[in-house]
């Protein structure tokens, strides 16, 4: 008798090819599909057990394997298509790479809703070259940033990794496609609070049966399908409601400069509409300071970028700007940890 996981919606379709080809693909290692995460995820997912292994990101500290009861992750997904009404031979567009809870979570939906689902290799135009339209479709920002001409594509797009700049946010108000920025972890088994940015939105609703809390400033998430007990984080929130919050920024990443702790990501919000280059604040050691701020560009330094300064404090401004010519991301975010020991090695000479 089939398990729950193992039972895959009579519209499914993964690039093209229908559940009875793609089980003779599977049984003969044919050559139809040829992205060994995509096989190796199908292999994990239909065979008889009841949980799968997944790679965390270090949202909620260090990076580690855990491993998840498939059921939860079916719910997740008939949790998504319901808030999102996503019907069963709608089209959607993994962009994501496999390895990590978002992309995975984009094959379980398509195989417990029933979708048509197309997969492209990540970069960072996944769009741009495709000539059909798509029902849903989930991206980093900085994928976003690079098809923001070409989302007309998309009714609905999910935007998750990191924050969603607000220059970024600015382009998106009142497009007719509908661009939701996504909060969640590997943990939560991707999403469970979203905000709609095409409606112009400031704050997170939480998805059907997730309710949040307060614990010393940070978020804990309440979601008894997935954890028995709540799932904390090192998100600084204003709690609105039990279902509604405001993101502040990561708790884990506070600078203590002069005895003043700054986070990081506060000042980069002040700064993110006036650059069109990645970048982060980060902390390097400090004689005086203990810590000075530092900004960091991904590829080139905008032309006299000091100046955008002039909207921070006088303790929150920079006292170096540094680039380095690719960050390196994990699931969307940008590794700061991985940034600031580059900075270090070159600092140190090394």
């Amino acid at each position: 008798m089939l398990k729950d996981h193992q039972r895959v919606h009579p519209k499914f379709k993964l690039n093209g090819a229908s559940l009875k080809e793609l089980a003779f693909t599977l049984k003969n290692k044919n050559s139809l599909i040829e992205n060994k995460s995509l096989a190796s995820f199908l292999f994990d997912w239909l065979n008889d057990n009841d949980q799968i292994t997944l790679k965390t990101s270090g949202t909620t500290g260090n990076p580690k394997k855990i491993k998840v009861n498939k059921n939860a992750m079916i719910l997740s997904a008939q949790s998504t298509g319901k808030y999102f009404n996503i019907v069963a031979g709608d089209k959607a567009l993994l962009c994501l790479p496999i390895e990590f809870i978002a992309g995975k979570m984009m094959i379980v939906r398509a195989i417990v809703l029933g979708l048509d689902l197309h997969i492209t290799s990540p970069s960072r135009s996944p769009i741009n070259e495709l000539t059909q339209d798509f029902d849903f479709v989930a991206m980093t920002p900085i994928q976003l940033r690079e098809t923001i001409n070409y989302i007309h594509k998309i009714k609905c797009l999910l935007i998750g990794g990191s924050p969603v700049g607000k220059n970024l946010r600015e382009k998106i108000l009142n497009k007719t496609s509908g661009v939701f920025e996504t909060y969640g972890m590997t943990e939560t088994l991707s999403h469970v609070a979203v905000k709609n940015l095409s409606a112009g939105e400031e704050s997170f609703k939480a998805v059907f049966g997730i309710t949040f809390k307060d614990n010393m400033g940070c978020l804990e998430i309440i979601a008894p399908f997935i954890s028995k007990l709540p799932i904390k984080t090192n998100d600084k929130v204003e709690l609105i409601s039990n279902t509604r919050f405001k993101w502040i920024g990561r708790n884990s990443l506070i600078i203590n400069s002069g005895g003043i702790k700054f986070n990081p990501e506060k000042i980069e919000r002040k700064l993110d509409d006036l650059y069109d280059q990645s970048f982060i604040i980060c902390g390097l050691p400090d004689e005086i300071l203990g810590e000075k701020i530092v900004i960091v560009f991904e590829e080139k330094i905008p032309l006299n970028a000091e100046l955008s300064f002039k909207k921070l404090n006088k303790y929150e401004k920079p006292k170096e700007i540094f680039l380095l010519q690719s960050f390196i991301r994990n699931n969307g975010k940008i590794e700061r940890r991985d940034v600031r020991a580059r900075l270090l090695s070159k600092k140190n000479g090394s």
